[in-house]
């Protein structure tokens, strides 16, 4: 850098020619000495007052660069390398669970629903055309038959005044299916006498034939509650119908009995 020598120095001066010139040094290489001397003593190196050593009165503004880390770079280059990683292996999991194109099916999904009930057979229809009245649509459902037995149902409670909380119905085979049902009805319940004093077990007729014998009567209780057990020797059924802790009474349930049968 050059500048202009202030204004108050004088015009020119002559150098000086009797400055000894430093000896050499054959030691070790350093920074020179200052050891010229100036002949007027007078002199005095500095710049006049008020001249341009004023430039440096004001104090030094620095206005700081910022710099820019190294490690930037390297920290965006990580994330792309992650971000590369994980879509590469996001890749290779979506190549290895596709699906096949050899042609094999997918195993059907397993479902949790209720098996269907079976469908009725002719039995099964001739039975449920044959049960008392009073029953509500779907009360009813086949159940798998008992040996010597074409078919079974198994009722929830019937809706008349006094009907049964529960019921099973059966269509024998033959006459001795029909008495070997019966009598394993009547030994699961402890026998009682029909309400009204009625002999239990004891043949039943209808009013509209009272000199015919229509089947077998059996009241007892099973598990505390009134039970009653018939056989209907025309259509071949063994009916067994049951009370609960809420009713009906015995009285109510064979008052029912005796206008279903």
């Amino acid at each position: 850098m050059s500048s202009t020598p202030p204004s108050d120095q004088p015009d020119s001066y002559e150098p000086y020619d009797d400055v000894n010139p430093m000896e050499p040094d054959d030691g070790d290489t350093g920074p020179l000495r200052v050891g010229a001397s100036h002949p007027d003593d007078d002199w005095d190196p500095r710049p006049a007052q008020g001249t341009w050593e004023r430039q440096f009165d004001a104090p030094l503004t620095v206005s700081p660069r910022q710099l820019q880390t190294s490690r930037g770079p390297n920290v965006l280059l990580g994330t792309v390398a992650a971000v590369v990683a994980v879509a590469v292996v996001a890749g290779v999991a979506l190549w290895l669970l596709r699906p096949s194109s050899d042609g094999a099916t997918n195993p059907e999904p397993t479902t949790s629903a209720t098996p269907s009930p079976p469908t009725p057979s002719a039995n099964d229809e001739r039975l449920l055309g044959l049960l008392p009245k009073g029953y509500p649509p779907d009360s009813c459902e086949p159940v798998a038959a008992s040996k010597d037995t074409l078919a079974q149902v198994n009722c929830e409670k019937n809706a008349d005044p006094g009907g049964p909380l529960s019921a099973t119905y059966t269509l024998a085979r033959d006459k001795a299916a029909l008495d070997a049902t019966f009598n394993a009805a009547a030994q699961s319940a402890t026998r009682v006498n029909c309400p009204g004093n009625i002999q239990s077990p004891g043949p039943w007729r209808r009013n509209a034939a009272p000199d015919t014998i229509a089947g077998t009567l059996f009241c007892g209780l099973r598990e505390g509650q009134p039970t009653v057990v018939w056989t209907d020797e025309a259509g071949r059924t063994v009916n067994v119908v049951q009370s609960g802790p809420g009713g009906p009474t015995f009285p109510e349930l064979y008052a029912w009995w005796a206008s279903h049968s």
